[in-house]
């Protein structure tokens, strides 16, 4: 009883009604022949109480067919997103085979309506081509979950933002500026794309810093991690996952450092640089580090130099 706790029990509550009914159809039909019947009502009966028969069996089909796939989806999160679409899917799956037994069953020919089920089936898939790709990627979206709503994703063209929704036919991103970006599912499924929400939101943030060649490395390096380590308590965009300093290279007229800071998504990125950038920059004046402007020192051969001399002489 306790694995059955989080069953949806919903489905199994109407089976009341068509399992009586099979029941009393079954026993209908065995009982028939012996009534003795006029020939055109037994026959009438009998298709009758066949077509109960085949519709009481394939709603409890159904009924069982969706709560196996629910207990299925409630042991198995990951496919939860698509059990709506399933649980459609199996209810029209077992009415269609429900329809084509009851007619049968009375005696029409099913044949020549199969076949134009399935020629019809064709022209629509052809016709529809586009729109059955993207609702077999929507289906594969919510089954394989490469993308959930509320991650923030990249794709290829260049459009990202955080997905809104995943439907049957598009994906909904809202971008920064606060706009709706429309994605066919194909495409999201099919894109080499960037979560930056997986496979946790935080991520690492670079922030570059200049100094004067005059300074000592060490010290700079001491200054800069020492802000950042406060930072990381004061500015709530900021992961608390340590950060780091390093000197990144040698530039034209400074040292360059990188700071690398951790934030707590993709979104607080801009807010935390721009606080961070402000620290940084606060506590290097206050160390007395200075900041250069760029420089560029120019030599001019010495031929270059005695013939300006000369038109300046010249001239004079």
């Amino acid at each position: 009883m306790q694995r059955l706790a989080g069953l949806d029990r919903r489905p199994f509550d109407g089976l009341l009604v068509p399992v009586t009914g099979a029941v009393v159809a079954g026993g209908a039909l065995l009982i028939l022949p012996e009534a003795s019947l006029p020939a055109n009502l037994e026959r009438g009966a009998t298709g009758a109480l066949r077509v109960i028969l085949v519709l009481a069996c394939a709603l409890i089909a159904a009924r069982l067919a969706v709560a196996a796939v629910t207990e299925y989806a409630a042991r198995n999160p990951a496919v939860a997103p698509a059990l709506g679409v399933v649980r459609v899917a199996v209810r029209i799956l077992i009415g269609i085979a429900a329809v084509v037994m009851a007619l049968q069953s009375v005696g029409v020919p099913v044949a020549p309506i199969l076949t134009t089920l399935g020629v019809g089936s064709l022209a629509v898939a052809l016709a529809l081509q586009d729109t059955l790709a993207n609702f077999f990627a929507g289906l594969y979206l919510l089954a394989d979950r490469p993308v959930r709503p509320g991650d923030f994703i990249k794709i290829p063209d260049g459009e990202q933002g955080t997905v809104e929704a995943i439907g049957w036919r598009s994906s909904r991103l809202r971008t920064l500026q606060n706009n709706i970006v429309i994605v066919p599912n194909q495409k999201l499924s099919q894109a080499v794309l960037t979560n930056y929400h997986l496979p946790e939101p935080h991520l690492a943030i670079t922030i570059p810093v200049a100094v004067s060649y005059d300074v000592d490395p060490e010290a700079v390096e001491g200054h800069l991690l020492d802000e950042l380590l406060l930072a990381a308590g004061e500015i709530p965009e900021v992961h608390e996952e340590p950060p780091s300093v390093r000197l990144a290279g040698f530039g034209d007229s400074s040292l360059i450092f990188h700071c690398v800071v951790f934030v707590r998504n993709f979104e607080a990125q801009f807010a935390a640089a721009t606080a961070l950038r402000k620290r940084v920059l606060a506590r290097l004046r206050n160390e007395g580090i200075e900041i250069p402007y760029p420089q560029q020192v120019v030599r001019l051969a010495e031929g270059v130099r005695e013939r300006r001399r000369n038109e300046r002489s010249g001239g004079g």
